[in-house]
């Protein structure tokens, strides 16, 4: 199976496809937008992307994408996100780092605590800081970097898991051409909301047909429509729906809304 995701290869991106089919063949693309329209086109049966970081928050680009392409999500997986210091030599060698400016905002407290006045060389992805140090040959140089980046580039890990927060996750989401999957009875609808007009109790008045129903909701976020001060809502539900009281409440909101897109619904794993 074609699956396509952010690359290069050796990102966490990589790792979770590999976790979510381990016989994969990954093909990798620069951008988000570009995992999408390769999706779109066929070049890959599927295509995984980030969509949400328990620290960071949601993927603005993918959000964007989701409503742009008609594309289903037909499942989620949820990665650890794991950073490691690799090197050549010993940690009290070390004078010059390199890593990701948002891996390194994510492990500043090993950084100040065990590596206090290093140099920091940002890099554009995590794989390409383990390019760089495999590039490299002095006990000087490290780099912060995936396991799965580690292996590929056979670097020496000298310490495991330095990010600052043990619940760093980040969710991703696998979609596809076709339609999602039948109910499993554990199931996550996502969608799009566009209200009929900006007025006092519009979004209230929708999100009621959710509440009466006892539906529970696991997310909801605005995003910009593109006009100043306009907004449209993602929210991710329990449920699918084909489920009856998800199903008549979709249809008691599409009636108030001036848009609705169903993302797709498919088993929970968060």
């Amino acid at each position: 199976m074609r699956i396509i995701t952010l690359g290069p290869k050796g990102t966490f991106s990589h790792e979770a496809v590999l976790g979510y089919c381990q016989q994969a063949e990954v093909i990798f693309k620069p951008t988000v937008w570009d995992v999408f329209e390769g999706t779109a086109s066929g070049e890959g049966e599927l295509g995984m992307v980030p969509i949400e970081n328990s620290i960071t928050g949601s993927v603005g680009f993918t959000l964007d994408a989701l409503l742009h392409f008609n594309l289903s999500i037909k499942a989620e997986t949820v990665l650890p996100i794991k950073h490691n210091l690799a090197g050549w030599g010993e940690v009290n060698q070390i004078k010059v780092v390199y890593a990701h400016p948002q891996t390194h905002a994510q492990c500043t407290t090993f950084l100040r605590t065990r590596l206090c006045g290093v140099e920091i060389i940002e890099t554009s992805s995590n794989a390409k800081s383990a390019e760089m140090l495999a590039q490299q040959t002095s006990p000087e140089h490290a780099a912060i970097v995936p396991t799965i980046a580690a292996q590929i580039y056979n670097l020496k890990l000298l310490v495991r898991n330095i990010q600052d927060s043990k619940f760093n996750v980040t969710r991703f989401v696998v979609i596809g051409q076709e339609d999602s999957p039948e109910r499993t009875g554990r199931d996550k609808t996502s969608l799009v909301i566009y209200p009929v007009a900006d007025r006092p109790g519009i979004l209230c008045e929708m999100l009621e047909e959710f509440k009466i129903r006892n539906i529970n909701l696991t997310k909801i976020e605005s995003r910009p429509s593109g006009k100043l001060g306009d907004y449209i809502f993602y929210i991710d539900c329990e449920g699918h729906r084909q489920d009856q009281h998800l199903a008549e409440a979709l249809q008691k909101i599409e009636a108030k809304a001036a848009f609705l897109k169903i993302l797709g619904s498919y088993p929970k794993m968060c």
